[in-house]
């Protein structure tokens, strides 16, 4: 059953915004009755685990009362707008730009003139962020201040609006730059058109002054340019020179989002056979655990970390890989911290070419992730055909198809290029010494491309044939 919007709000409060928010109903300044208090008092104690959340509450809070759904509907509803009335306090604690930006609509409002114009030579001389929200907040403090001196100065000056202009006008270029890196990259991974107006004049806008000297719509423009065009490798060496040099100016959740683009690319790249990229990934890798911001934004994903660790295997980077692993283990969710060890040391065992025990230390993995699932079926596939062991390759070949063919979680482009490996590596299985056989098998490889651990299939072709 869904939960209530009240239940909601309440759960996704953490121990400290609890106490902060009980302070906030003991002060006289926002009058909350003993009954709000008290019912939020009753949810935190125990959560309200039945489908009649209004009844059971009502009887905590109106004890050896008969329900009145008008009377419950009524104080939840006090206590919603308490709650809105805090989480909006607190963003603006959060955020000091937004805070400025209302007190100085107050003093505007109020013909505070002083105060008004005290404050906007503090936020001009504050270190401003290049993203789109603060280029919005220009904006509006720029119009804010025009509307302002307008009023003050009419009939003795021109008012400017050059900074108003260039403001709004860089809002729209960079979040429609934005948007449409989204939606072309997604694009991308779902193989779907979709169709984004005005793109090339976008591009062709962000070139020109005065626009082509804000980074943030440099690197958005570029990005988009090789999302657009996967042949564009100077748009992609651009952007990542860019986002190196300039992310301190963003949030380290827009600066993770930019690097995805960069390391989705890399991958692209890597799926085509371009090996160069995996060296440029891990480097972006590299860059990315330096920057401390960006690291101390939260937990460290376990995906992340397994594709660290493959990447840094698969250049042989070993001795860096075992610091990473002792190091940024730490850096996961405690909860997946043990599962995330024993995948990540099975591969390694496997990189190691000590197969039977990176097959015993997959049997400690909890399997529950379908990406745990198919990364681990595909070590399993791969330990076999190297061992040989001709009944266990093949059943583990049935296996997987089968896992492939009812699995709704794996996406088609995954489900494509892991049939394909299981089939060529099947065919090479089956071809034995037939070096007619094994040639063909090249050659279609060769023309697919579109296979899973493509440089590693080809490798074992050309052992194979004793290339």
């Amino acid at each position: 059953m869904a939960k209530s919007k009240l239940e909601e709000i309440v759960e996704k409060l953490n121990e400290k915004e609890r106490q902060r928010f009980e302070l906030y109903l003991d002060s006289p300044l926002f009058k909350c009755d003993a009954v709000t208090k008290l019912m939020f008092k009753a949810l935190i104690i125990s959560p309200i685990k039945n489908s009649n959340f209004k009844e059971e509450l009502y009887g905590r809070v109106f004890k050896g009362k008969s329900y009145d759904d008008k009377q419950m509907r009524y104080c939840i509803s006090n206590l919603n707008k308490h709650l809105e009335n805090f989480l909006a306090i607190q963003k603006l604690e959060k955020d000091p730009a937004l805070s400025a930006q209302l007190v100085a609509t107050e003093y505007a409002e109020r013909d505070c003139e002083k105060s008004f114009l005290m404050l906007s030579h503090e936020i001009d001389e504050q270190p401003t962020l290049a993203d789109a929200t603060t280029t919005l907040e220009k904006y509006r403090y720029a119009e804010l201040y025009l509307n302002y001196t307008g009023k003050k100065l009419s009939g003795k000056t021109t008012p400017d609006y050059t900074d108003t202009l260039f403001y709004l006008d860089s809002f729209y270029l960079l979040k429609k730059l934005q948007l449409s890196c989204e939606l072309t990259n997604l694009a991308n991974i779902l193989q779907k058109q979709y169709t984004i107006q005005l793109s090339d004049e976008l591009k062709s806008l962000a070139q020109t002054e005065p626009f082509n000297k804000e980074p943030a719509i440099q690197i958005y423009s570029h990005i988009l340019n090789f999302l657009m065009d996967a042949s564009d490798e100077e748009s992609f060496l651009k952007s990542n020179e860019l986002v190196k040099e300039h992310s301190h100016l963003f949030k380290p959740g827009e600066v993770a989002e930019l690097y995805q683009y960069i390391k989705n690319y890399c991958v692209r790249k890597i799926n085509q056979g371009n090996r160069a990229y995996l060296r440029r990934l891990l480097d972006t890798y590299k860059t990315m655990l330096s920057n401390k911001p960006l690291m101390k934004h939260d937990y460290l994903s376990q995906w992340e970390f397994k594709n660290i660790v493959s990447i840094s295997l698969r250049l042989n980077e070993k001795k860096w890989c075992e610091e990473f692993i002792a190091k940024y283990i730490n850096y996961l969710k405690p909860e997946e911290q043990n599962n995330a060890l024993a995948y990540n040391l099975a591969y390694s065992y496997f990189i190691d070419d000590d197969y039977k025990k990176a097959i015993r230390k997959l049997q400690e993995v909890e399997l529950k992730d379908v990406f745990y699932q198919l990364d681990a079926r595909v070590i399993l596939l791969k330990c076999y055909f190297e061992l040989d062991d001709y009944d266990s390759f093949f059943y583990q070949v049935s296996s997987f198809r089968l896992f492939l063919l009812r699995n709704k979680s794996v996406s088609e482009y995954q489900k494509n290029i892991n049939r394909n490996l299981i089939s060529y590596l099947a065919a090479i299985m089956r071809a034995g010494t037939s070096k007619a056989k094994l040639r063909k098998i090249k050659s279609e490889i060769e023309v697919e491309k579109n296979v899973a651990d493509l440089n590693w299939l080809m490798n074992k072709v050309q052992i194979a044939l004793g290339e």
